[in-house]
């Protein structure tokens, strides 16, 4: 699976029709749909704004909308192609402004299906990689050694506690937590799941 690591943006004119695709970033439903206003406000005489999405939770979840286009036109086209790059936590967003001639369901698929398939091509993407929160405990003299391993490895320090040794709050892949356990093995990890 992969993941987009930075947004792109792509356009198209297709019988007059303009078609401009937009891929996101989004690690929620709720934070997607808040660049989803966005992108509608920054083309509000956009006739259509049509997306794709798929989150991973437990299970990953699609969501999609034709916004009034003929169903199964915007959406799924943009589903598909999400799903056949394994692209997870992010979306494309499409947006028509109406030329005057209609393309039928079969154009308009494909013309959708083009400028999301742009918009990623204008995106970087990276591998996906789960992370799992624990508790570390460590001594003092470690910290900047250990944080750095953390670092180094796509992990993020979400808290500190310092009293008599030093507590964080670690989100990492079950990877650099082995890789932990083996370069410090005086340390105490501990799963928060």
């Amino acid at each position: 699976m992969r993941i987009l690591i930075s947004e792109g943006k792509s356009e198209l004119i297709i019988n007059k029709s303009k078609f401009i695709g937009y891929s996101v970033i989004a690690n929620s439903r709720e934070g997607f749909l808040a660049r989803l206003r966005e992108i509608k406000i920054n083309n509000s005489s956009a006739g259509h704004a049509v997306y794709g999405l798929l989150i991973k939770k437990n299970s990953i979840e699609p969501h999609f909308s034709d916004d009034g286009e003929p169903s199964g036109t915007g959406g799924r086209p943009l589903i598909s192609i999400l799903e056949s790059k394994k692209i997870i936590n992010g979306g494309l967003v499409v947006v028509r402004y109406y030329g005057g001639i209609n393309l039928g369901m079969g154009g308009l698929a494909r013309a959708y299906s083009q400028a999301g398939s742009k918009a990623i091509l204008a995106s970087r993407l990276d591998n996906f990689i789960e992370l799992y929160d624990y508790i570390l405990t460590i001594k003092y003299n470690i910290l900047d050694i250990i944080s750095k391993v953390i670092l180094d490895n796509k992990g993020v320090i979400l808290d500190r506690n310092f009293d008599q040794n030093i507590t964080l709050k670690i989100r990492v892949s079950a990877s650099t937590k082995a890789l932990i356990e083996k370069k410090f093995p005086t340390t105490k990890i501990q799963s928060l799941a």
